[in-house]
């Protein structure tokens, strides 16, 4: 469907998706990348749950890079999910902050 988006019509991404198999799990956000560089006017923010905690795996980078983002940034934040949390365990989460 953001085939149909205008291209750089859009000044920041949230992006968040969920694994539909176990294939995609801790992946399942890496095939938007080219759609969203598309999407992004310059100086335009993407943003995603990136299911890391600390910093980018090299294979994370390496697709951001691959899918022509340069300004690639991060903060490792604190947070206190609820112990029977299905969705988050960890007392840091990384929020991407990826500029065109």
């Amino acid at each position: 469907m953001t085939k149909r988006l205008k291209k750089e019509s859009f000044d920041g991404i949230l992006f968040d998706t969920y694994p539909l198999s176990k294939k995609e799990i801790h992946k399942n956000h890496f095939p938007f990348f080219k759609e969203a560089h598309r999407l992004l006017k310059k100086g335009g923010i993407l943003t995603y749950y990136s299911d890391e905690s600390n910093k980018f795996s090299k294979e994370h980078l390496e697709k951001l890079k691959n899918s022509g983002f340069k300004d690639i940034k991060w903060e490792s934040c604190k947070v206190n999910p609820p112990e029977n949390s299905m969705y988050w365990r960890k007392k840091t989460i990384l929020a991407p902050i990826i500029k065109k």
